[in-house]
């Protein structure tokens, strides 16, 4: 019986050695494990039996993986308490689910800054609100765009009477047109309108107007506005034209249209844009414009004449007579009255002119055997 026992404890000395010496260390990490968690001991043996007992090849393994992976390493050093959730989680599935876990968090790390866009996103929404309300001046210009006559008169008519363009209206036309107030323009469209007095523009005479010239904008009356100009502008012989437009502009001058004079003040000015080519242009501009000389205006008593009836003052008010006798008086009297009749049949006004011109300039009269004025 004894040396059963003996070779009983024997068989076992012969296995226990080998293992007790194996298990010294891993049976002490064994007992610390059973105090912290029962789930986690699984993992540390099969971890350390994998990297075996020696600090040196964990520190040597960890340094390499620190190199492969530098930016995950850092996140994980970073958050210590989130890995060791996620190993506590993955670890009743195995250690596969442990990496993906983990390749999760990095992602889910690398989610958080979207998750910040969405909030510039918000933000973003309330920008968009700008270039909308920026679009809506482009939307209101084109809408602004005339669509037929009615509505182009509409963006010039008085808000006192929508039925007529009055004096502020015309001049926000003439800005649109780019075009001077002091040119004759102005005049030119309202004689081709057939308007009988200055003040305002009708809405029944431009609808006609402009349907029977084909005009339906801006652009199109400015282009059509040069060709009447050229056509106005005062020559020497004058033209049909220009007789049609001297003899309307009398009449469109008057303050009412029963009146047979208009004021001398009124037909001096009158008289200056009419009578000068310059202010026939597009582009005609008072301040920067060099005034013709007599020798090369077509009507060389235009200067002269203007200058007499803003110094002498001679009467209060032009008759027709007197407005239409210009043109004549300037073809048949030579600019230094040299052929001047005393005795012929001008009106007294132009009289008057040849002697403030004598007294002025020293001239002589001419003979009295003067041309026919009448003719």
């Amino acid at each position: 019986m004894p040396p059963r026992k003996k070779s009983s404890v024997s068989a076992d000395t012969n296995t226990a050695p080998a293992t007790t010496r194996r298990l010294t260390r891993s049976s002490s990490k064994i007992s610390l494990a059973k105090s912290t968690a029962k789930p986690t001991v699984d993992t540390a043996t099969s971890v350390d039996a994998d990297m075996g007992s020696a600090v040196s090849k964990a520190k040597a393994i960890k340094s390499r993986k620190s190199r492969k992976s530098n930016g995950t390493e850092v996140e994980q050093n970073d958050k210590p308490d989130q890995p060791a959730t996620t190993e506590e989680s993955a670890t009743p599935s195995g250690k596969g689910k442990r990496k993906t876990t983990t390749a999760a968090e990095t992602k889910s790390t690398t989610k958080k800054p979207k998750v910040s866009k969405s909030t510039d996103e918000d933000v973003n929404e309330d920008v968009v609100i700008v270039p909308k309300v920026v679009s809506k001046p482009t939307k209101a210009s084109k809408k602004s765009q005339p669509k037929n006559i009615e509505e182009w008169f509409d963006t010039y008519a008085s808000t006192e009477d929508p039925n007529q363009i009055d004096v502020p209206g015309i001049i926000r036309l003439l800005e649109d047109l780019s075009v001077k107030f002091e040119s004759a323009a102005i005049y030119v469209l309202c004689w081709k309108l057939s308007l009988p007095t200055m003040g305002s523009i009708p809405r029944e005479k431009w609808t006609e107007g402009m349907k029977k010239y084909g005009i339906s904008n801006n652009t199109q009356l400015l282009k059509t506005l040069g060709s009447w100009l050229q056509q106005a502008k005062p020559v020497s012989p004058p033209s049909d034209e220009f007789l049609s437009f001297f003899k309307y502009m009398f009449q469109f001058s008057k303050n009412v249209p029963e009146s047979r004079t208009i004021p001398a003040e009124s037909a001096t000015a009158v008289f200056a844009f009419v009578l000068d080519p310059l202010t026939y242009d597009l582009k005609y501009d008072p301040e920067t414009a060099v005034p013709l000389k007599w020798e090369d205006h077509p009507y060389p008593h235009a200067v002269p004449f203007l200058e007499f009836l803003t110094e002498k003052q001679p009467v209060k008010v032009v008759n027709k007579d007197q407005w239409e006798s210009f043109l004549p008086f300037n073809r048949s009297v030579e600019y230094m009255l040299g052929n001047y009749d005393p005795e012929g049949a001008w009106p007294a006004l132009y009289d008057q002119y040849v002697d403030w011109r004598k007294e002025r300039d020293g001239l002589a009269i001419g003979p009295k055997d003067g041309p026919d004025t009448e003719k």
